[in-house]
């Protein structure tokens, strides 16, 4: 294929791609599933990440999901959960990528080592380490939390306050429990020192990521936090109980629920990993047709220009009806702002964000083509 003028991604001159950076998907995949609609003849166009939210979307029966990302440590990150998924049987499974506590990951690590494609089994063989801690617990923004989990809620809250915060609650009892137990100075002290620009960007984000965010970034953060606190079921937010304990325990993500292994596991090979920018991929001319498409936030790290020549480029490959999803964080992106042919969903966006359970983002867009 030609190499055309448009193959290089904007954040590739100022973010580091070396290392996993996450270890696991910190979107909300029943959110994304609900915006997009996907449905059995949906061919999808999908960040990987750490591979979940491509994974969640085989529940529902799609024709094709294309998984890609600019980092090669993702795709192996992807790549080996795909193929726990494809070999393992669920407790396997759950135990080899981390979600279930384990002291045998190596060995089963030995049952699929062979299935994995040369590049991702080289990496790990490098780095056997992630393996026997479990893959989901060793991203650097995963690092990040268990920090912040560890280390700094112990020097707000005992231990029973923090297990309380996760206790089953009314929205009332939520408010007063907030207010009257949690919300205290330490709180709000060294929460905006832990998720300031500088130690976020240090610690957690590269801080690259940041480049078009001109807003305070703790204090937007603080102010999530307290609405996943209050005004979400914290006994049923999974994302919540893995920052508070370091794992998941019995509250999981819609990836790993066991009610849908078996049809992940019938699905799992629809699944095409691709390392490259999605400006690769939509100039590829192997790829006629997609209809639905997860952008996680990647309109976060770029130029409102280069977000139109993607968004124009996505125009190629795709016809009315077909659906865009992503998130901001921090820095307020939305194509639809500049295209006429480009439906903003803005009730259902803001529907779907109100529950949204990886409750840092600030909004969670929707955007359909006419």
């Amino acid at each position: 294929m030609e190499t055309k003028e448009l193959v290089k991604s904007e954040v590739e001159d100022y973010a580091k791609f070396d290392i996993i950076r996450y270890a696991q998907v910190w979107e909300d995949a029943e959110i994304l599933i609900e915006g997009l609609n996907i449905n059995e003849n949906d061919n999808i166009l999908s960040i990987a990440s750490a591979g979940e939210n491509a994974i969640s979307m085989l529940i529902k029966n799609p024709k094709k999901v294309y998984a890609i990302d600019l980092n090669s440590n993702q795709i192996a990150c992807s790549e080996f959960k795909i193929i726990c998924y494809k070999y393992l049987n669920y407790e396997e499974c759950m135990e080899a990528i981390g979600v279930f506590e384990s002291d045998k990951r190596l060995m089963l690590y030995e049952k699929i080592e062979n299935k994995l494609s040369e590049n991702t089994r080289r990496y790990f063989n490098e780095n056997k380490e992630i393996i026997k801690e479990g893959i989901i617990h060793t991203g650097k923004f995963e690092k990040y939390f268990q920090l912040f989990g560890k280390k700094v809620l112990p020097m707000i809250h005992s231990k029973k306050i923090r297990q309380e915060l996760l206790e089953k609650k009314t929205k009332e009892e939520r408010y007063e429990f907030y207010n009257k137990k949690w919300n205290n100075i330490r709180w709000n002290m060294l929460f905006r020192i832990f998720f300031s620009r500088t130690v976020m960007g240090r610690l957690g984000r590269d801080k690259a990521f940041f480049r078009y965010v001109n807003v305070n970034v703790a204090e937007h953060i603080l102010e999530r936090t307290k609405y996943a606190i209050t005004e979400l079921d914290t006994s049923e937010n999974s994302y919540l109980h893995y920052i508070i304990n370091g794992k998941y325990e019995n509250i999981l993500p819609i990836a790993y629920r066991k009610e849908n292994f078996e049809t992940i596991k019938q699905n799992i090979d629809k699944i095409e990993l691709l390392s490259e920018s999605i400006e690769t991929f939509i100039d590829r001319e192997d790829v006629d047709y997609i209809s639905k498409y997860n952008l996680s936030d990647i309109f976060e790290y770029m130029s409102d220009e280069q977000m139109h020549e993607i968004v124009n480029k996505m125009f190629e490959k795709s016809s009315s009806g077909a659906r865009i999803a992503y998130w901001n964080m921090l820095a307020d992106k939305r194509a639809s702002k500049y295209f006429e042919n480009l439906e903003y969903k803005e009730k259902l966006s803001e529907e779907l964000l109100n529950k949204d359970k990886a409750f840092f983002y600030s909004k969670f867009i929707v955007e359909e083509i006419k």
